[in-house]
């Protein structure tokens, strides 16, 4: 049996409260690109890989102190896998209109399938995980569809998910062996609202997105409800630093708090999500 965590740190110690403020400090290192980004580095080694593989995608900033702060934040959340963060985007400067190179966007995303094939065949029976970021969500689903038949992952976490609201989820939880996790935000409606409404989301639908209110909720979806987790915004979650903007769900305290009890799967559903503490 592969042991996948290790004890993590308290969110109530100052030294945990202290990796939220650090976070957060971070982001305005965002602009510097991988130059100010290579904490997650030191995550992608073989030991790590022996114990299983997150897949971490970044929104239209690609690889920055914002995707840098996930790995800080499942690394302080006591998580033991490797971590590879894949910069899908068809060209490297920040720009809107990464959302609607349609094409080169499910080409990226079949190379991501295709990494995750071949992690599986060289280290079988070990548990993967999509984290995806804003429109790096909406690659994450992507690359699920991608995901040759009899292939599945364990979990897929979306924050402020870029993809409209009735994107077809409730085809791909069955992709994976514990669901897909959505975290959403009427705080970040200036984002995957007005933005998406204005740019398009992931899946070219000119509208507020699943980032802002969550998936549509339709009967098919209902079906599939067990394995969809639409995690709305709470304010208990400002004690994390995420204050329900477009990247409080990025923060490291958030990400250790919220998101490592997910792929640790010290929680099964939204109820136990909210009642977990990492004591």
């Amino acid at each position: 049996m592969v042991v996948t965590t290790r004890t993590p740190q308290s969110l109530k110690t100052p030294r945990t409260q202290g990796l939220g403020v650090a976070s957060s400090a971070r982001l305005l290192l965002a602009p510097l690109g991988r130059t100010a980004a290579g904490f997650h580095q030191t995550l992608s080694t073989d030991d790590r890989r022996n114990h299983g593989l997150i897949m971490v995608l970044p929104g239209i900033d690609g690889c920055t102190t914002v995707c840098d702060g996930v790995a800080r934040g499942l690394d302080a959340g006591g998580i033991n896998s490797a971590l590879e963060i894949h910069d899908w985007r068809s060209f490297r400067c920040w720009n809107p209109f990464h959302l609607a190179t349609a094409r080169k966007n499910l080409a990226a995303a079949a190379k991501i399938s295709d990494r995750i094939v071949e992690y599986q065949v060289r280290y079988p029976n070990r548990p993967v995980h999509l984290i995806g970021h804003s429109a790096g969500a909406g690659m994450a689903l992507f690359v699920m569809q991608q995901l040759p038949s009899g292939v599945t992952i364990d979990s897929a976490i979306l924050l402020a998910a870029a993809v409209s609201r009735d994107f077809g989820v409730h085809d791909l939880t069955s992709r994976t062996r514990s669901g897909i996790w959505n975290f959403w935000s009427r705080g970040d409606m200036l984002t995957v609202g007005l933005g998406t409404l204005i740019f398009g989301t992931m899946d070219r639908r000119h509208a507020a997105s699943a980032g802002a209110f969550g998936f549509r909720k339709t009967s098919a979806l209902q079906k599939s409800s067990g394995m969809l987790h639409d995690v709305g915004y709470a304010y208990a979650m400002a004690r994390c630093w995420n204050f329900g903007g477009h990247f409080g769900c990025t923060n490291s305290a958030f990400i250790s708090r919220y998101i490592a009890p997910i792929v640790t799967g010290r929680v099964q559903n939204i109820q136990e999500l909210h009642g977990c503490t990492n004591t």
